[in-house]
């Protein structure tokens, strides 16, 4: 199991949160969907395998809600700040 980090790029109310999540459970692999409002975002337990970060998104886009570009991660140590992440 993992955790994929879905952040909104525009402000939802919790009726919208609610139906995104509702979309996100209804694809195979999604176990979990909770959402977060400060900074806006759904956190969606899925299985290793399955599903893809960009399905995921494409549900979310099908229902209404718009998610940023996922940042790059770095190693420990190996940030030189340019990003801002």
């Amino acid at each position: 199991m993992k955790i994929e980090i879905l952040n909104i790029a525009t402000p939802i109310n919790a009726e919208a949160a609610e139906r995104a999540g509702a979309s996100l459970k209804a694809i195979p692999g999604v176990h979990d969907v909770s959402f977060l409002d400060s900074p806006a975002r759904l956190h969606a337990q899925i299985d290793d395998a399955a599903p893809a970060r960009a399905e995921l998104v494409a549900v979310l886009a099908k229902a209404g809600v718009q998610v940023e570009e996922e940042r790059r991660t770095h190693a420990i140590g190996s940030c030189c700040g340019g990003c801002g992440s």
